[in-house]
């Protein structure tokens, strides 16, 4: 496993990051063994990976709860990273949240305490200051954010911020603009989730019906399936006729189209960690083998190629999950 060092906070992470939602029960991805889920953890953790994330968002606190379980014994080993979410950001809001996630995590800090989105109500001092206290406190050891766009990564100027995580990948590069300039101008860590685009870019889904209904929540896909929050009309048909073109490169190459979605982000500048999911140790298992798989050059320079293609077309709203008022970024 490689490590970087998060330059604000000097934390050693894995460049692979494990995510939980997947272990939640959540409705997105449905039912997950929680013995499989613990081990799946522990499975992470044996291999080299010590950057975990979670949110108390996902299943309200159920993956915050799998995660403490499995960390039981082992908490030193693993930086815990965890979410306050946009109705929280008052100083009592994100008091009362952090002692929540401290229980369900059965733990007595969080080393990464991250803004889930953005508030355009409550002003970024309180929110600077309700962090600065809960570090004072010794309840987290650093801070972070995720989904801000540049106008509230410029509002962090003067606290040491370690990350922005933001949804990336060779289907969504929305942020490459204006976002990962002003992040790292500040050295802010991108820390993409996302990276498999919900595994379309795993190779899986040849077409829409192949897309299990309530995945079709996100801003790929049109409104008009009426599983998300937005109402625009997606991207069905740039993303399928992109897919097979990507698959043909990958198979030229005798690789998985996942080690090329995987290999862009790892080796994109201001990327020091990539979250990505699993929902068993074999997928872990894989999904780690795929990170770690070198590409030749002209294999990934067709890649980038397809995909700058690709970016004019999926519009300028980095959000994800909403088009409404031109998404929850600013």
């Amino acid at each position: 496993m490689d490590y970087a060092v998060l330059k604000a906070v000097d934390f050693r992470v894995s460049r692979f990051a494990l995510g939980t939602w997947s272990f939640s029960g959540s409705r997105n991805w449905g039912p997950n063994d929680e013995k499989e889920s613990i081990e799946t953890i522990h499975m992470a953790m044996d291999l080299g990976v010590n950057f975990i994330d979670s949110a108390p968002k996902y299943n309200d606190g159920a993956a915050e709860v799998i995660l403490g379980k499995a960390i039981k014994g082992r908490r030193d080993k693993v930086i815990v990273a965890t979410k306050a979410y946009t109705d929280e950001l008052t100083r009592d809001g994100m008091a009362k949240a952090c002692d929540a996630s401290l229980k369900r995590l059965a733990s007595d800090y969080i080393d990464l305490y991250q803004v889930h989105w953005p508030s355009r109500t409550i002003p970024f001092p309180e929110t600077m200051a309700a962090f600065e206290k809960l570090k004072t406190a010794g309840k987290i050891r650093a801070i972070g954010v995720c989904n801000y766009g540049v106008k509230c990564v410029e509002g962090l100027k003067g606290h040491a911020v370690a990350t922005n995580q933001l949804p990336y990948s060779l289907l969504w590069r929305q942020i490459e603009d204006e976002i990962i300039p002003k992040s790292r101008s500040q050295e802010i860590s991108i820390w993409p989730y996302c990276p498999l685009a919900q595994g379309l870019l795993t190779g899986k889904f040849k077409n829409i019906d192949d897309v299990p209904l309530p995945r079709r929540n996100v801003r790929f896909y049109s409104g008009a399936w009426k599983q998300g929050l937005h109402s625009d009309g997606g991207f069905e048909k740039e993303i399928f006729d992109f897919l097979p073109k990507l698959q043909a490169a990958a198979d030229k190459a005798g690789l998985p189209m996942a080690a090329l979605a995987l290999a862009f982000l790892r080796d994109r500048p201001g990327v020091d960690s990539v979250l990505v999911g699993a929902r068993s140790r074999e997928q872990l298992r894989d999904n780690i083998k795929m990170f770690e798989t070198r590409i030749p050059p002209e294999t990934m320079a067709e890649a980038i190629r397809l995909s700058d293609d690709l970016k004019p077309k999926m519009g300028k709203n980095p959000d994800l999950w909403q088009s409404e008022n031109g998404g929850r970024f600013f």
